[in-house]
């Protein structure tokens, strides 16, 4: 179990059923079972020197495919405002059949300070042949200043892709992707 001093408080990894699975480039990497899914809900951590804003607008992100982003082979914008935007994605990550589903982003700067990023897919386009639609995408990201330059990064993300995949054949991927995207997001 991680503790980390915020604000003032102890806020411990495990906390909301999180449990520990261990560290992967300084991200902290934690899971918990999600209600009528076999896939578990992630939770990345980091605290790491940057600018919050660049952070939080990098996981926003710009509509376009940015250049490494894994797997994803098409991205639409359906609608889009300066804090929200709808797209339509298709994917064609390794050894499973292509996915497609519509994403949904919203972008806010809440009271307290920080900013925070949260996705969500719907299912609000018609099916493609050749693709499979993803069953659940969820999450969000968020960014909390704590002082002398520091941010602290959390990233929580449940995919459920579909299909006949096993957990245990899609997890360590997850896992592995989950890190480095945070990495990329605090560079």
């Amino acid at each position: 179990m991680q503790i980390h001093v915020l604000s003032g408080f102890l806020v411990m990894a495990a906390a909301g059923g999180f449990k520990p699975c261990g560290e992967r480039d300084g991200v902290s990497i934690a899971s918990r079972p999600v209600a009528g899914s076999g896939f578990v809900e992630l939770l990345f951590t980091l605290e790491t020197r940057g600018d919050l804003e660049t952070m939080c607008s990098a996981a926003f992100g710009t509509a376009k495919i940015e250049p490494g982003e894994p797997h994803v082979n098409l991205r639409q914008v359906l609608k889009e405002s300066a804090d929200a935007r709808t797209t339509y994605e298709q994917i064609a990550p390794p050894v499973i059949s292509p996915r497609d589903y519509v994403l949904s982003r919203t972008r806010t700067h809440p009271v307290s300070g920080g900013c925070r990023v949260d996705f969500v897919s719907i299912d609000d386009a018609p099916l493609r042949p050749g693709l499979l639609r993803l069953k659940r995408l969820a999450g969000s990201f968020v960014f909390e200043a704590l002082g002398g330059g520091r941010v602290r990064v959390e990233h929580r993300i449940h995919m459920d892709p579909g299909g006949a995949l096993a957990p245990f054949v899609v997890e360590p991927s997850r896992e592995r992707l989950g890190a480095e995207w945070v990495r990329r997001i605090a560079r």
